[in-house]
């Protein structure tokens, strides 16, 4: 029987060390100008939703106005979902692939109440019908790496 026999070990190279930890900081640098961008707009995203439900009382048009207000509300949701991605990579060095597609979801929402469902053509609701069913698909088969989150 062959015996196992330890792994020959590499020289150290300091000079290709040095280098190999700049790359490595580089996405996590990467990652924390994001969130801070993510920040940035995820306050000015509650403005705006703010403003939107002013403008809605205001004007008195609630049909419109709630339309506006649930798409602010939406985008707002979609950018702390991306931001919570950054701060779950930041922990555990992983991107949570689930919350983005869920992000996804929401996405796709905010573009069927805008673009209202009576004046698209057959095609383009097909293609919508299929990337919501390929994101709850996705959702669906990709296993969650925490066991507190719930299962859909």
């Amino acid at each position: 029987m062959p015996e196992n026999t330890p792994a020959a070990s590499v020289p150290a190279q300091p000079g290709l060390d040095y280098i190999i930890r700049f790359f490595s900081l580089v996405p996590l640098a990467m990652y924390i100008i994001v969130a801070a961008l993510l920040t940035i707009i995820a306050v000015f995203s509650i403005y705006d939703a703010a403003q939107q439900i002013v403008a809605m009382i205001v004007s008195r048009d609630f049909a419109d106005g709630l339309v506006q207000v649930i798409y602010a509300l939406l985008l707002t949701i979609t950018i702390i979902v991306l931001f919570e991605t950054v701060t779950v990579y930041f922990r555990t060095k992983r991107v949570d692939v689930r919350a983005l597609l869920i992000a996804g979801i929401t996405g796709l929402v905010r573009h069927v109440l805008v673009f209202n469902v009576a004046t698209t053509d057959a095609l383009q609701m097909f293609a919508t019908v299929a990337l919501l069913a390929v994101l709850i698909a996705g959702i669906v088969l990709v296993k969650s790496e925490d066991p507190t989150s719930p299962a859909f």
